[in-house]
């Protein structure tokens, strides 16, 4: 039985995953569901969220963030958390994933009826982003210098999630940032799994 990723055709966390599995060279049976109606993923992840993965041996791991360290730490591939720039590491992914939470979050705001969104609240999620983004931009040559890590895959996930979903407009006032992910986005592993 292959690796078996439980996914949505939109989720940057679950584009995450993927982008990590192929740059780690590791098989997946990407399944793309409705998370919304797909009752039997609760016998697997009981907060029924996407990614999921079903691994070979029947393990089940939920969580991008823990799919993403059980493949770094199953491949045979240069690892995308190095040890000696770990926490760095870990706080620029933590931040790329708050960006991918606050993007979705607004996502999910705006998709409510009328009447039961919350413009005070998408506002907060909107400047939230720019924050993060603002932030990613005091950091792009760190990124640029990185190389092919995790914190990279994040944040290019987490930024094109920003062009898809919300603006484009951050690449007027973040000029490093965009270049550097006019670069990274070539890879081929970012082209094949960006939404459309």
């Amino acid at each position: 039985m292959p690796h078996v990723l439980y996914n949505g055709p939109t989720s940057p966390f679950g584009r995450m995953t993927r982008v990590v599995g192929l740059e780690l060279g590791i098989a997946v049976e990407e399944r793309a569901i409705d998370v919304y109606t797909a009752e039997f993923l609760d016998k697997f992840n009981p907060l029924r969220q996407i990614p999921t993965l079903q691994t070979a041996s029947g393990d089940v791991l939920y969580d991008s963030r823990v799919i993403c360290r059980w493949f770094d730490s199953v491949s045979d591939r240069a690892k995308l958390i190095p040890v000696d720039h770990q926490w760095e590491v870990e706080r620029r992914w933590a931040l790329a994933i708050g960006l991918m939470e606050a993007g979705l979050g607004r996502r999910m705001e705006i998709l409510r009826p009328e009447g039961e969104k919350s413009p005070g609240h998408i506002a907060k999620l909107e400047a939230r982003i720019d924050r993060a983004i603002d932030q990613l931009e005091l950091e792009a040559a760190a990124l640029r210098d990185a190389g092919m890590r995790m914190d990279a895959i994040a944040a290019a996930v987490a930024l094109e999630y920003t062009d898809f979903r919300y603006t484009r407009d951050w690449r007027a006032r973040c000029p490093s940032l965009e270049t550097w992910l006019a670069a990274f986005g070539t890879r081929p592993s970012l082209q094949t799994t960006r939404p459309h």
